[in-house]
Parts: structure tokens; sequence; C-alpha cells
């Protein structure tokens, strides 16, 4: 068993996973829910930008770096995986990479975007939308639900995806984003990985989370 994913890495994947969660049921909801929806979409932009400086400072395999590939490698890989014989990676492998950055940038797109739209009835408004022209703030808005799906589709097939690592690559990706480790069954050494320093992302989550706070009027 070796270390594969540091806490910060497993705190924001988890938190994520609610958040997001949440934001896709309460974005078809009720007018009831369009206040936490607003909450849930500020608490989604305050870790897309603790993982983008965690991305910088953090762990070696949580580098952004890390995440791009060739993406030749990336088709390398899922030709390996649909043979059954994936390689371990201690990290994201070449085809999870660039599924993490389109899941970071769409969700940073969905957040900064729901700053500024706000609809006729007054139910949506997000914390700037005075800021920008009623036209831009309803080219914002349907921009806001047309990438709403396309979350939708890559959280499903990241679903899929998981199912099909363990089923083809007898991989458990769940449990190392839980415990942090994995089992290392290559008869390869382990690629050696800097872990980021504990206080250095507490730091970074604590500045994310308020400048979050004083952009949406938190404080």
């Amino acid at each position: 068993m070796i270390k594969i994913w540091d806490v910060w890495v497993r705190l924001f994947h988890w938190s994520l996973v609610i958040t997001v969660g949440f934001l896709l049921v309460s974005g078809t909801t009720g007018a009831g829910f369009f206040d936490w929806h607003r909450l849930a979409g500020e608490i989604a932009l305050a870790l897309i930008l603790f993982r983008l400086f965690w991305g910088v400072v953090g762990s070696g395999n949580a580098r952004l770096g890390a995440l791009f590939s060739h993406p030749k490698h990336a088709l390398s890989h899922i030709g390996d995986l649909l043979k059954r014989s994936p390689h371990q990676e201690r990290g994201h492998n070449a085809a999870g990479g660039w599924a993490v950055l389109a899941m970071l940038g769409l969700i940073l797109f969905q957040a900064l975007t729901g700053l500024f739209i706000a609809d006729d009835e007054g139910w949506v408004q997000g914390a700037l939308h005075s800021m920008v022209s009623v036209d831009l703030s309803d080219t914002l808005y349907n921009l806001h639900h047309q990438v709403a799906t396309l979350i939708k589709l890559l959280v499903l097939v990241h679903v899929i995806m998981i199912l099909v690592y363990f089923v083809l690559g007898r991989q458990n990706l769940v449990k190392p984003m839980i415990t942090g480790m994995m089992n290392w069954q290559s008869k390869t050494t382990a690629p050696e990985v800097r872990f980021g320093n504990f206080f250095v992302g507490l730091a970074g989550a604590l500045i994310a989370f308020l400048v979050v706070a004083l952009v949406a009027g938190w404080l």
C-alpha cells in the first residue's frame, strides 16, 4: 500500500461531488431552492479557486501541469483499458487528466457566470448581476443552462468510467480517493511523489473562501 492522494485533494474532491450534485438537482427545482443554489455555486467557486491554488503549490500529482499530456497518450491508455491491461499511475492517468481539466473548466465557467445572471422573475440573482447589462446577463444565463447539460454528461461519463475501471481494469478508483492509499501491483517501482504541506493547503483554502466571501457578500 502506498500513498497516492493527499488530504486536500480528497477533501476537495468529495466537497465538489456534494456541491455539484446539489447544484444539478437544485438548478431544476422550484424557486424555494434558488437561494441555496446560489450559495452552493459560490462554494463551488471557492473550491475551484482552491484547486487552482493547490495545482500550483500542492502535491506533485495534483499539479495542473501533471494533468496535461499528449492526446495520443490518453487514447493509448483507453486502448489498454479496453484490453483489460491499463497501467497503474500514482496520480491521474493521461485520459483522466484531461477529464479533470474539462470538469474544472466547466464548473469554473458555471460559477463565474452564476455571479452575473438574473432571470425576469427575480428568482435568480447572482451577487454581481447589477454590474453587467441586461443583454449580457441574459446571454450568460442561457450559456449557464447549456453548460449545465455538459456537466451532467461529464458527470455521467465519470461514473461510467469508474465502473469500467473496476470491471475491466480491476482498479478501484473510489477507495484511494477516500483513504489516500492504493495497492501498487505493478512490478515496476512506484514513481516518487512530493506531497504538499498541509498548512499551505489550509492557508490556500482560507484565502479562496475569503475571496469568494468578499465578492459574494457573505461578510
